[in-house]
């Protein structure tokens, strides 16, 4: 097709409205199935190239596990088109045409997928202006929001090149909001006015307003009676019709203020009660005396508290270490004491308290005596998992070792833990959040497991749910730099600015650094929260880009997340993910084995990298081809290859 030149190998037109055509194709630039859309003329002109690479890079960097990203833009032959993953997977509107109605409980699972998605992208200043079924994929289980390409162009653009083809646009008027159908400045308020009239229609199988032409469906919703979806679907509860007139409120101001707001309010709508798991026999704890076992448990209180960092870190690994020797001593083949002791030896080593190498040597060794003196105990299995998750790069055998513990300590809450965390590096969200609920309800007081869910809950894109739990990780331990750095994250992608701003100053705080603290908060009252954000990100990549030239990026930086990583996470928040993929080509070379963590357990979404042309043959050469299914992470089966 010439339209497209000879990057793309078109295979078929899968859409057409009046806002572009789309196209199925494979792009041989990024070597993988993409769908493109391609402008109207008229439209294309309007905008103009300049001003749409302008405004498109900025929708360009919404990387969220609900949000259908953007691989590239550009122009050929006077017509605009944008770059998405192709979603192997029906539209909203197709699943309601097939249905007739969807459940309440579906309607609310995709509700708060697409608010989610919204409250993100909000938070970035991007208002999407087109919530529409046809934009919404349903995929594994998740709703997946599409077309946030031209977000950042007004409507009023939009319409005035769209005058001849206005029957092409009935789509749109259909979810329209009363204050775009008049052409005044939208909020983000529109998107939730849109967004309530397509749950409307996934309860009662059509539309709010219906009408015999499109002017017809704008009038009705600025001047007609809000329905109510419960008269046409008696299976609605009255708090879920309640909110859907909230959110078809003729007035901006009537509607929930923010998509913040709005997830809060659909998780008290029928919400199911948490699963818990029931205590098992602690078998292994009788196997040991009273006075071994007692020892253990004060050694593994101040081991819980030293990993987390803070300036009396090394104190407490070194009271852990005094506990587990007690404990040891008393009786000698107490496997619990031995892994408990491997384990804190481990952590003095990377966190440089003692030459790594040694203590990793006794912390092996220790470890081995643990498996020998009871092999039935979940915790060191554990163990053993950890070490070859963090420090081994054997993912596969991790996993065998991480359900062997689960299998042997169904009701040891750190084992939970680390089977969560491997879920989540393994792409499978769902279950690693699940287990992850299971070790908080095992040890609500222990903050590294509230910290654990909060970041996996970041990784799903559900920030709300993120924040209660950061902070009470925060709560629990003041100085627990990772929690606080995940709860700026977390309400920054969820639109609380202050909250955000709140959070970073103490992290920044925390680190020694009062002149960034002092400008970050003058360049918040001069160019507001985002700008001020993202310079303060530059001088956090400058400082770590500064760092590297005088240490070894790629070497164990007393944590398990390298300077290296540091980097990555900062280049990808940038939106920056060419800069992003030179390091991770980098991270490879130096440990190729290291490639799956860094591409799923750190602070970013790998994601975005697709946009560089060397992201897919890098997967295929190491192995990590599931990755390249952009939504494999939503898979309700997470498949793989080991047995947790």
């Amino acid at each position: 097709m010439d339209l497209l030149g000879d990057r793309f190998s078109i295979e078929r037109e899968i859409g057409r409205g009046g806002m572009g055509t789309v196209y199925l194709a494979h792009d041989n630039h990024l070597s993988r199935r993409v769908a493109v859309k391609v402008l109207p003329e008229g439209l294309s002109a309007t905008i103009g190239a300049e001003r749409f690479a302008r405004e498109i890079r900025v929708t360009a960097r919404l990387v969220h596990p609900s949000i259908v990203p953007l691989f590239d833009s550009g122009s050929m032959n006077d017509r605009l088109y944008y770059v998405m993953p192709f979603v192997d997977g029906p539209t909203l509107k197709a699943h309601i045409a097939a249905s007739g109605t969807l459940s309440v409980d579906e309607t609310l699972s995709i509700a708060r997928d697409v608010a989610e998605a919204l409250s993100y992208a909000h938070a970035q200043g991007v208002v999407h202006r087109d919530i529409k079924p046809e934009n919404i994929f349903c995929y594994g289980g998740r709703a997946l929001l599409a077309d946030f390409g031209i977000a950042k162009i007004s409507a009023t653009e939009v319409s005035s090149s769209l005058v001849t083809n206005v029957g092409e646009i009935v789509g749109t008027l259909t979810y329209i909001s009363p204050e775009q159908g008049t052409g005044e400045d939208v909020d983000a308020r529109s998107d939730l006015y849109s967004l309530g009239c397509v749950l409307y229609e996934m309860l009662v199988g059509e539309p709010p307003y219906v009408a015999n032409s499109p002017m017809a469906v704008l009038a009705k919703h600025i001047t007609s009676p809000i329905p109510d979806a419960s008269t046409r679907n008696a299976a609605v509860p009255e708090g879920l019709a309640h909110l859907l007139s909230e959110l078809m409120a003729k007035s901006p101001n009537d509607r929930p203020k923010n998509a913040a707001a709005l997830i809060n309010r659909l998780h008290t709508i029928n919400s199911p009660a948490p699963a818990r798991t029931p205590a098992a026999n602690d078998s292994a704890r009788r196997k040991y005396t009273a006075e071994s076992m007692a020892a253990v448990d004060e050694g593994m209180a101040y081991w819980l508290r030293g990993i987390q960092g803070g300036p009396s870190s090394r104190d407490k690994l070194e009271l852990a270490q005094i506990c587990f020797n007690r404990a040891r001593a008393l009786d000698p083949n107490n496997s619990l004491a031995l892994v408990g002791l491997s384990d804190t030896v481990h952590v003095m080593g990377y966190r440089g308290f003692r030459d790594y190498g040694e203590a990793a040597a006794e912390a092996r060794s220790l470890r081995y005596q643990a498996l020998a003196a009871d092999d039935s105990v979940a915790e060191v299995h554990g163990s053993i998992g950890v070490s070859m998750m963090y420090w081994e790069d054997d993912f596969e055998g991790a996993g065998r070792e991480f359900s062997r513990a689960r299998e042997l300590g169904p009701d040891v809450s750190i084992v939970r833990r680390f089977c969560g965390t491997w879920l989540k590096i393994a792409g499978r969200t769902e279950e690693a959040a699940a287990e992850l609920r299971i070790a908080v309800d095992l040890a609500p007081d222990i903050a590294a497991q509230h910290n654990a869910l909060g970041d996996v809950l970041i990784t799903a894109g559900r920030f709300e749910e993120a924040i209660p739990h950061l902070r009470t990780a925060l709560r629990l331990s003041p100085q627990y730099s990772a929690a606080l750095e995940r709860l700026e994250i977390a309400c920054h992608r969820g639109g609380r600015t202050e909250e955000a701003l709140s959070a970073r100053r103490a992290w920044l705080g925390q680190r020694k650094l009062p002149e960034r603290v002092r400008t970050l908060e003058e360049n918040v009252a001069r160019l507001g929260w985002n700008a001020a954000r993202e310079l303060d990100l530059r001088s956090e990549l400058a400082l770590l880009l500064d760092n590297a030239t005088r240490e070894n990026p790629f070497g164990e930086n007393g944590t398990s997340r390298q300077l290296a990583d540091q980097v990555i996470t900062t280049y990808a928040e940038l939106g920056e993910y060419r800069s992003a993929m030179d390091w991770v080509e980098r991270s490879y070379l130096a440990r190729p084995g290291r490639l799956r963590r860094v591409l799923t357990d750190f602070l970013f979404d790998h994601r975005g990298l697709a946009v560089d042309p060397r992201y897919a043959p890098l997967l295929r050469t190491a192995g990590l081809q599931d990755l390249l299914d952009d939504n494999a992470h939503l898979r309700a089966d997470g498949q793989s290859s080991s047995s947790l």
